[in-house]
C-alpha cells in the first residue's frame, strides 16, 4: 500500500512536471508571436508603370513582401515550442532529447548574440542580452522561460519513463 502511494506521488509530480514545462514552452511561443506580430505589416509593393510617372500599381503578384529571415526563424520557434508543448503533455519520451537540445540551441544563439553577430539573424551583436534587470519585458520572459523550460526538460529526461502513449507509438527494437 505503501509503495502504490509513493508511486501515485510520483506521477502526480511528473504530470505536474509536463504541465509546467508545456506552460513555460508555450511562454516561450507567445514571446515569439509577440515579436513576429509587431514586425510584420501587409503593405503591397508598388511599382511604376512605363505610361504615368505619378501614379503606382500594386504589384502583379499581390502582396509581395521581402524574404525576413529573423521572422521566419520566429515562426519556426513558435511552432516548435507549441510541438513541444504536445510532446510534454502527452509525455512522448521519445521527443524529450530533441526537445531540450532545440531549447539549448536557443539559450546558446541568444546568450551568443550578446557576444558577437549571427548571420541570419542579427547584423550586430547585443550586449544588452547580460544586463540583468527584473523588468518585465518580453525578452526577459523568452530568457527566463528558455532556462526554465532547459532545466525541468533536464529533469523530467531523467525522471519521466514516459506515458503509455509513448510505448504504444515506439517501433519496437528488438525485431
Amino acid at each position: 500500500m505503501a509503495d502504490s502511494k509513493k508511486r501515485m506521488k510520483r506521477e502526480e509530480w511528473l504530470h505536474v512536471g509536463r504541465a509546467v514545462m508545456a506552460i513555460f514552452a508555450l511562454l516561450i511561443a507567445a514571446g515569439h508571436l509577440a515579436f513576429t506580430s509587431s514586425m510584420t505589416s501587409a503593405t503591397p509593393m508598388h511599382v511604376t508603370t512605363s505610361n504615368s510617372l505619378n501614379q503606382t500599381q500594386p504589384h502583379p503578384g499581390g502582396f509581395s513582401m521581402p524574404f525576413n529571415e529573423f521572422g521566419f526563424w520566429f515562426d519556426v520557434e513558435v511552432i516548435a515550442y507549441s510541438l513541444i508543448a504536445v510532446v510534454f503533455l502527452l509525455g512522448l519520451r521519445t521527443w524529450y532529447v530533441p526537445s531540450v537540445l532545440f531549447n539549448l540551441l536557443n539559450i546558446v544563439l541568444y546568450f551568443g548574440s550578446g557576444l558577437f553577430p549571427i548571420p541570419g539573424l542579427t547584423q550586430n551583436a547585443f550586449p544588452g542580452r547580460f544586463d540583468i534587470s527584473f523588468a518585465l519585458s518580453t525578452t526577459n520572459i523568452l530568457a527566463i522561460s528558455w532556462i526554465a523550460a532547459f532545466i525541468i526538460g533536464l529533469i523530467l529526461l531523467k525522471y519521466d519513463p514516459g506515458s503509455e502513449l509513448d510505448k504504444l507509438l515506439v517501433t519496437r527494437r528488438d525485431k
